[in-house]
């Protein structure tokens, strides 16, 4: 059994996935109650499921980018049942997560979109490939209508996306593919799929060295 666990931003999420099946799984919005929450979300779900710790194999986390406090936190909690419990840890960045749970099209990009606080916002670029999305290029941090601008083709746009932010790129009408509510919503189902493959393919991290992923304006960043 591998629990994901997600509190990257004021969306929190956790599932527990036994490679067959999505066993349990919880999203919410929190008010800056991550540590207090996350803990006791866990346990609740441990609980519904019937699974103890004992059951629990490896630990999947989100490790950003996203806010400060919610990656600290989320990544606190990983590294300590992983080193208490001496399980397997995955570290999956939060862009993933969302592009995984999109419908791959072909000759299409895709913008994933999470807040970065201040009226801005931070973007994962995808392209199609081999029938799934793959990173392509560094993040960015844009205003809305910065990253409206910058949609110049058709992009398929999905995450977190106020009715403001999605009122701008409508704008832009066969340019701009803006996803659902339902199907922007980061679900750390998929976060538990993502982590179960690297997990299962020898993929794992060193818990005393994975650190969460933030991004700054002028930060070097990985593509």
């Amino acid at each position: 059994m591998l629990l994901a666990i997600d509190s990257a931003t004021r969306k929190i999420g956790i599932a527990l996935y036994d490679g067959v099946e999505v066993v349990h799984e919880a999203v919410w919005h929190s008010r800056s109650y991550h540590t207090v929450e996350l803990t006791s979300a866990i346990e609740a779900a441990m609980e519904r499921a019937g699974v103890g710790v004992e059951d629990i194999e490896a630990i999947g986390v989100a490790i950003g980018p996203g806010s400060y406090t919610g990656l600290r936190i989320g990544a606190a909690v990983a590294k300590g049942l992983s080193l208490a419990r001496r399980l397997p840890l995955i570290g999956v960045f939060t862009f993933d997560i969302l592009a995984a749970a999109q419908p791959v099209l072909e000759n299409l990009q895709l913008a994933v979109v999470l807040e970065a606080g201040r009226g801005r916002m931070a973007i994962g670029w995808f392209k199609a490939e081999d029938d799934a999305w793959r990173p392509a290029g560094k993040p960015d941090l844009f205003t809305p209508m910065e990253l409206s601008r910058k949609i110049r083709k058709p992009t398929v746009i999905c995450g977190e996306l106020s009715e403001d932010v999605r009122k701008i790129l409508r704008r832009k009408r066969k340019n701009a593919i803006v996803v659902s509510p339902a199907h922007s919503l980061r679900r750390p189902a998929f976060l538990a799929e993502l982590a179960w493959e690297r997990w299962r393919a020898g993929e794992v991290d060193n818990p005393a060295e994975i650190a969460p992923f933030y991004l700054h304006t002028g930060e070097n960043v990985p593509a």
